[in-house]
């Protein structure tokens, strides 16, 4: 009796587990179609590993990780939102002939989010992991990320495949982040001249 009360919990758990919304987590030009553009771009013309040099240029380095976020419509902040549990993926190499594309991504589970279940919050966020390989989004000092989108969870695994795909994603630029003293200084700098106008 024990053996069956076991076996039938891990079928039932088993079951619970495939059962999670999975999204197709790629933005080339096959998957995603243009317009508008989907790809991440680098922010200006001196952003580090910019090889183009160019302002706007597709963003290309496998430095470069590329992570999908996850979270409840009533999420109150981009902040709140939860990195799936597989790997990021990576930006391709500076010799590829479709930069701004990630490598490495295929269908990723919303865990807690049933197929069916009806829209979810997403958001990309890219960033360079640095010389030694460690730096996290929130370390990083080149980083970018998208506008946070809607997503609809199909309602069976067996759905069409075009409703897996990120139809609510935008390009996004990533670029050297500013030091907080670099905002404090610039701050500084503005309220000076607001009591230098005054006095004059």
């Amino acid at each position: 009796m024990k053996k069956l009360i076991l076996t039938t919990l891990t079928s039932l758990a088993a079951v619970a587990a495939f059962a999670q919304g999975t999204v197709n987590f790629l933005n080339d030009a096959v998957t995603l179609t243009s317009p508008p553009d989907r790809l991440i771009r680098f922010g200006s013309a001196n952003t580090p590993g910019n090889v183009f040099g160019t302002a706007g240029a597709a963003a290309v380095g496998t430095n470069i990780f590329v992570q999908l976020y996850f979270g409840s419509t009533t999420t109150a902040s981009s902040s709140a939102l939860t990195a799936v549990s597989l790997a990021p993926a990576k930006l391709r190499g500076s010799t590829t002939t479709a930069p701004g594309v990630w490598s490495g991504g295929g269908f990723r589970t919303l865990d807690g989010f049933a197929f069916g279940s009806g829209d979810v919050l997403l958001q990309v966020r890219a960033w360079d992991i640095g010389p030694t390989g460690t730096a996290t989004f929130d370390t990083a000092t080149v980083r970018g990320a998208s506008t946070v989108f809607t997503y609809t969870i199909p309602s069976s695994s067996g759905a069409p495949g075009g409703d897996f795909i990120l139809k609510n994603f935008s390009s996004f630029g990533v670029d050297v982040v500013p030091e907080p003293a670099t905002f404090a200084l610039a701050g500084l700098g503005a309220a000076a001249l607001l009591v230098f106008r005054r006095r004059k």
